[in-house]
């Protein structure tokens, strides 16, 4: 029996007792089960009478069950929870309720009899105080994580460039490349700060998507400008096979533009030199399907399931940087939008991750373009 959310209520079932349609006998089994579930459930029928309530709603909405039971939820009395929580006109969306120090989820469902006529409505309430606490101690955590972070790391980047330049004098050729090598290195670790720190915000649900109408075909072509200076330096063909004419997307833009660039910036940091990158796009059953494939290194077969695990990194990528949260943050995104992203590889002949993302309906259309 759970009693850590909220104190035991002792006080006993009425005999002979309603639960939705059900008669149930005293001490009966599905009587102990409703008194005893992880969350409130109360019951008013067509007539608008509550006819049910459990000992956990009782409890979480501060009241004694014979002095509910039988009477029309119009005549309970007014600013007490339980009046706010059945008189509120949810339309069957959920929603939130302050109960003193708590905060209350409610759901309110439809309860149908076997002719499938609505017998009444039953609704459920669960205590989520705790969950609500700790997304603010996230958020917290992410507020102070960005200060601590960002803020030395932009003071060393604010030196370095005031000596390129020459706010320090003059530099000779030697000092210069070690400057821009700590430059480098700066943008480097920044990238991987901010990286962390959108895995954190997205699994606290904190980075809302910013859903604009999108041309597919300018951020991929934004996309393949972005790398081809990393795989003219790595010695990689990069190819973009234009699209052709495509619905818009109704998507985060800038979102989505990560996603693609760490895909390709991957297939390019994992192809030997004189390797090959591709980027096709098609639509096709309502969705847009891209593909990222190399000619590269590839995955092995067992690590495949695990390659879009946090902070996993496969075997062969162990010469190379990164977090290895890319392709976690990648899924997330993707998913976020009601898309996939899946991955086919042969060791040692490169690796194909397609990206599908369900096109746009007209109805939710956004005058905005990315």
């Amino acid at each position: 029996m759970n009693t850590n959310r909220l104190d035991m209520y002792s006080e006993e079932q009425p005999k002979g007792f309603d639960y939705i349609g059900f008669k149930l006998g005293d001490g009966s089994v599905a009587n102990l089960l409703m008194d005893n579930i992880g969350h409130g459930v109360v019951f008013v029928n067509n007539d608008g009478v509550l006819t049910s309530i459990n000992r956990y709603a009782a409890v979480l909405l501060q009241v004694q069950k014979d002095a509910v039971i039988g009477k029309r939820v119009d005549m309970l009395p007014l600013r007490t929870p339980i009046y706010r929580v059945l008189s509120e006109q949810r339309s069957g969306v959920p929603m939130t309720i302050a109960i003193g120090e708590r905060v209350v989820a409610v759901q309110v469902t439809d309860v149908f009899s076997d002719d499938g006529n609505t017998s009444g409505e039953m609704t459920e309430l669960w205590d989520v105080t705790e969950e609500k606490r700790s997304k603010r101690q996230w958020e917290e955590f992410v507020s102070m994580m960005t200060h601590d972070l960002r803020s030395p790391l932009t003071v060393i980047m604010g030196y370095i460039q005031g000596m390129q330049c020459g706010m320090f004098g003059e530099l000779n050729s030697r000092l210069s490349t070690v400057i821009e090598k700590a430059e480098e290195s700066g943008k480097a670790l920044n990238a991987m700060i901010e990286e962390m720190l959108d895995h954190v915000r997205l699994e606290a649900g904190l980075l809302n998507l910013n859903r604009q109408n999108c041309d597919i075909g300018k951020l991929l072509e934004a996309c393949y400008r972005d790398n081809l200076r990393a795989a003219q330096g790595q010695e990689v063909k990069l190819e973009l096979t234009p699209p052709g004419k495509l619905p818009e997307l109704h998507v985060d833009s800038r979102q989505l533009k990560r996603v693609f660039n760490n895909l390709i910036g991957n297939a390019i940091k994992y192809t030997p030199a004189r390797g090959e990158v591709t980027i096709q796009v098609a639509g096709d059953e309502g969705a847009l399907r891209v593909v990222v494939a190399d000619s590269g290194i590839g995955i092995p077969p067992e690590d495949l399931s695990r390659i879009f695990i946090k902070y996993f990194r496969c075997s062969g990528a162990s010469g190379f940087k990164g977090t290895g949260l890319g392709l976690s943050i990648s899924k997330i995104i993707v998913e976020a939008h009601g898309g996939s992203i899946a991955v086919e590889s042969l060791l040692g002949q490169g690796s194909r991750f397609t990206v599908s993302i369900p096109f746009s309906s007209p109805e939710d259309s956004d005058p905005a373009s990315c």
